[in-house]
């Protein structure tokens, strides 16, 4: 089973969910939905996260974390571990509690961190359990209207800092939800970056690889694009995109050959897109290709320091 994408640094934002397994109730009394918020404040007082908002539901959870340590794993391991502890422990029950991983949704948190927020404290609304946001008790929403009920361990400040007044911040998560997150969450396969162009490019930029077995979805999230691959092998090479892209019967190309190499390889397309890409009728040639570029990298080490430092470059940049 492919592991879900996990982009981790300092101070990232995500939208946190998980669920019980086989739909199956996660809190049963109060006393589990207390227990649930403990475990969210030990997270905090021991690995620093910063809770920013949640919502507890019969069968599934919705969280907003801040990570000042870059830490999201070690986060969740230690509250969906020590709870189901806790939870096997009251009912008397083994084996695993929550369906599978937790799904994390890296925040652009200049443009949606306040529309998150809202969703997450709309559940209940949304589910039909409650008809006003704040009459229901297991959600932050409450901590963000009074001020009494917010505990040391919630961090309202970055949503409220961006309202003129926590009555403003109400009546913003009355309004409902924008159809543009009703639409992200609709998505069975939901993506691993919610944020503006500028900012996924932001993540590209500090992330150099997402290993094979992330689903190819995730991994295309933070791939470099095919533009930016053959503008930075034109530029190694001192060529045009043209001859990248034109092939010419009995004339050696080994610039064309290498962008077809890192193409499929960095970008995560398969040989029949590759081919489409390059303008070649098979994706044989593409396979061909790519078998000829990995036995010179073997034997010549001039040829392999290049495109390696070539494909560190195209990984760093932000393309």
């Amino acid at each position: 089973m492919a592991r879900p994408l996990r982009i981790q640094y300092p101070g990232a934002v995500y939208h946190v969910m998980n669920r019980g397994g086989a739909r199956q109730r996660t809190f049963l009394v109060p006393q589990d939905f207390r227990a649930f918020l403990q475990t969210l404040e030990e997270a905090h007082d021991r690995w620093g996260a910063e809770v920013l908002a949640y919502c507890l539901l019969a069968n599934h959870y919705h969280l907003c974390l801040r990570t000042p340590q870059g830490n999201l794993s070690r986060v969740m391991r230690h509250v969906n571990g020590l709870y189901t502890q806790r939870f096997n422990r009251a009912y008397r029950r083994d084996g695993p509690l929550f369906r599978g991983r937790y799904k994390a949704i890296l925040v652009d948190e200049d443009s949606y961190l306040a529309s998150v927020v809202r969703y997450i404290h709309r559940n209940p609304v949304t589910a039909g359990l409650v008809k006003k946001p704040q009459d229901y008790a297991w959600s932050s929403h409450r901590g963000y209207i009074n001020p009494e009920r917010t505990p040391a361990w919630l961090q309202v400040n970055p949503v409220l800092e961006l309202f003129p007044h926590r009555r403003a911040f109400h009546e913003f998560v009355l309004s409902g939800d924008d159809p543009e997150m009703d639409g992200l969450f609709q998505n069975r396969r939901l993506s691993p970056i919610l944020g503006s162009e500028v900012f996924v490019e932001r993540v590209r930029g500090q992330i150099s690889r997402v290993h094979r077995e992330h689903p190819r979805h995730q991994r295309q999230a933070i791939r470099p694009s095919v533009d930016g691959v053959i503008a930075m092998v034109c530029r190694e090479y001192g060529t045009s995109k043209e001859n990248i892209l034109t092939g010419r019967r009995g004339r050696t190309n080994e610039a064309r050959k290498v962008a077809m190499y890192l193409v499929p390889r960095l970008c995560d397309l398969t040989l029949k897109e590759t081919a489409g890409k390059f303008n070649v009728s098979s994706y044989g040639v593409v396979g061909w290709n790519g078998s000829g570029v990995r036995m010179r990298l073997q034997s010549s080490r001039s040829f392999r320091n290049r495109i390696e430092s070539l494909e560190a470059r195209i990984c760093q940049q932000k393309i």
